[in-house]
């Protein structure tokens, strides 16, 4: 068995797992450098689990014990390196008022260390262009994950046609039963996870359309069905998530869609702000004063 098969079996059969196991599942998941830098006493630790809890754990999935699931990941460490930084929470624990605005910045950072180390160039590539190849891209972001969502649809829009804010406008519903297998849906959730993954996942199920799924675990109710799952951080000091990761992701993901449309969207780019400053739309603008025939990569003329 190799580290791939290993994880989408383990990411199956947690529907069914009794809950401590599921805990200790979802650790490993998310936590994959731990396994072969930690002994089984230390992840079991860390996890909130008996180390007994670990070895059914490796049972459940067809391996021997902790040692198979150590060496299973190590040698997928030595093909792809992980560039996983500690969680901020070992970084950030003070209870001073002061140390509050360093503890802020400094778990931002953390989560971008940890966001780059747990994706893969060529993991933001491969979304990038099913995004880029769907007939519409309908974006599944709710609660404070709307944000990102916002960011990504103004942007995509930028560069291809037939981006969708899935309950936008309309009923999420009516969006969910307009999904086709052309279409993709780009999931952005963190835990708690909102009651729309659940349809939103029924609605993928039934309709076929391909799923990338940004969030904070690989093991979602949604990522069983993803053809490509990207993770972020979203470690805080705040009594809130971070969603700092969450926007570099998203914002890493248009640069890669950019980079594979090539020309068509460059174009397009340079024809939408050149509208935008011919309207007026930005304060003080004189289109005159702007050369657009570089698209994106304008300079004044003066």
């Amino acid at each position: 068995m190799d580290y791939d098969t290993f994880r989408k079996r383990l990411i199956a059969a947690i529907p069914e797992l009794p809950r401590r196991i599921e805990e200790g599942a979802r650790y490993i998941l998310d936590h994959p450098d731990d396994v072969v830098t930690r002994s089984m006493r230390e992840v079991a630790r860390l996890a909130r689990i008996s180390p007994a809890t670990l070895t059914r754990l490796t049972e459940t999935v067809g391996l021997s014990g902790w040692a198979e699931l150590k060496t299973l990941h190590a040698e997928h460490f030595r093909r792809v390196p992980p560039a996983y930084a500690d969680r901020a929470a070992h970084l950030i624990s003070r209870d001073d008022r002061g140390g509050l605005f360093e503890a802020c910045f400094s778990a931002a950072k953390v989560n971008l260390e940890h966001t780059q180390g747990a994706n893969t160039e060529a993991e933001f590539a491969a979304a990038a262009e099913i995004l880029a190849s769907a007939r519409r891209v309908c974006i599944s972001a709710f609660l404070s994950c709307r944000g990102p969502g916002h960011t990504f649809a103004y942007l995509a829009r930028m560069l291809r046609d037939n981006v969708v804010m899935m309950g936008d406008g309309s009923s999420l519903v009516a969006d969910m039963q307009s999904l086709g297998p052309e279409d993709v849906v780009l999931a952005i959730n963190f835990r708690p996870y909102g009651r729309e993954i659940d349809q939103v996942a029924e609605a993928i199920r039934l309709s076929k359309a391909k799923l990338i799924c940004l969030s904070d675990s690989r093991a979602t109710p949604l990522t069983p069905l993803a053809q490509s799952v990207l993770v972020f951080a979203p470690d805080s000091p705040s009594f809130f998530p971070s969603l700092t990761a969450a926007t570099a992701a998203v914002e890493t993901l248009l640069a890669a869609m950019l980079a594979c449309m090539g020309e068509t969207a460059r174009q397009r780019i340079g024809e939408i702000e050149r509208r935008l400053y011919a309207s007026g739309t930005y304060s003080g603008a004189n289109d005159q004063d702007w050369d657009f025939s570089k698209g994106p990569e304008r300079r004044p003329n003066r």
